[in-house]
């Protein structure tokens, strides 16, 4: 293989965003981030900066709408919390909509599909970068212990996975680091929310809060051991 089209994910983009406008099925919204992450992922290997505001833009315009679908998505949310959810979902989709519509995504759409396809080779001189990456986020997390720099790390294996894909390399290594640390990040924003929800006069039960930390704590722990299982995989 030469080359390197981004055919595929953009189609993939084209084919979700009816779904993700029609609000019905939550796979709408994630497979149109799951695709302009892939996307952005793919500008990088070729080296190139345009388009990439857009895609950002994109991705952040959805975050939202994704965040409150996932958050309704976990087991024994409280009747009130659920609803206080709800509520604000329909907030995000009604803000989210416009963007859809909008002339912005309909240029950038007409302006993906011009872009030529990305030379392998010079491709797999990028992927080392993602490596460099993940090194120096997983360093950050070390040091700072922090959910924020756990999510960082995150996000760079995300890309790394992504960018082995794009070059048909095995990223199965990458991938289940990826969904461990997945684990940390759904329960942390969903004590996020829960905070917005009771800062706003709602009130969930002791509980359901402390079982909320007690999986996060354990979480973490699972995090920590995964990435010392297999952080020697990604350089010294």
């Amino acid at each position: 293989m030469s080359v390197i089209g981004l055919t595929p994910w953009l189609q993939h983009l084209v084919e979700h965003l009816p779904i993700a406008h029609q609000g019905q099925d939550p796979e709408g919204v994630h497979q149109v981030r799951v695709a302009v992450r892939r996307l952005r992922v793919w500008l990088r290997l070729a080296g190139m900066r345009v388009l990439e505001d857009d895609l950002a833009w994109l991705v952040r315009a959805a975050s939202q709408v994704r965040d409150l679908e996932v958050l309704l998505q976990h087991p024994d949310l409280p009747t009130a919390f659920q609803k206080w959810a709800r509520v604000r979902l329909g907030e995000a989709r009604a803000g989210f909509i416009p963007v859809l519509d909008s002339p912005r995504l309909a240029g950038l759409l007409q302006a993906l599909s011009t872009l030529p396809a990305l030379d392998h080779k010079e491709a797999q001189t990028r992927l080392e970068r993602f490596v460099q990456r993940v090194g120096r986020r997983a360093e950050e997390w070390r040091t700072e212990d922090s959910i924020e720099s756990l999510h960082a790390l995150r996000r760079a294996l995300r890309r790394l996975r992504y960018a082995r894909e794009w070059l048909q390399q095995d990223s199965g290594t990458v991938k289940a680091l990826q969904e461990i640390f997945g684990q940390v990040g759904d329960l942390s924003f969903i004590l996020n929310y829960l905070a917005a929800f009771e800062a706003e006069g709602g009130r969930a039960s002791i509980r359901y809060r402390r079982k909320l930390e007690a999986d996060l704590t354990e979480a973490l722990a699972v995090a920590r051991q995964a990435w010392k299982n297999h952080k020697a995989d990604f350089g010294p």
